[in-house]
């Protein structure tokens, strides 16, 4: 498996996931076929003298959905000397604000 094949969030080009718990964790994968050699190679460091209890959480699958961003709202260059915009939202030390939700992956196009 080639780096450049793994990413560590999701998109619509690497939307075939593997949970590795004692490995990489959660990684993305371009296709099924790359996901499923690496997850059969996570499956393989977990005997040693017999099998370690975690390779039962190892899993893999296809993303359907994911937490996207909704409303995103920069930080204004003016705030007052409270720390708030010119509706009365203070910003504290955000440099954005907004709102997300679990949206379906857009196809692969």
């Amino acid at each position: 498996m080639e780096i450049k094949d793994v990413k560590r969030k999701p998109s619509p080009e690497y939307r075939f996931w593997l949970y590795d718990p004692e490995g990489d964790g959660m990684v993305y994968f371009r296709t099924a076929e790359s996901r499923d050699n690496a997850g059969a190679r996570a499956i393989e460091r977990y005997l040693d003298d017999g099998w370690a209890e975690e390779v039962e959480y190892v899993s893999a699958g296809e993303l359907t959905h994911f937490a996207q961003v909704l409303h995103k709202e920069m930080r204004p260059s003016e705030l007052d000397e409270s720390g708030c915009d010119d509706d009365g939202c203070f910003w504290g030390d955000a440099e954005w604000r907004g709102n997300y939700t679990l949206s379906p992956m857009s196809p692969n196009v």
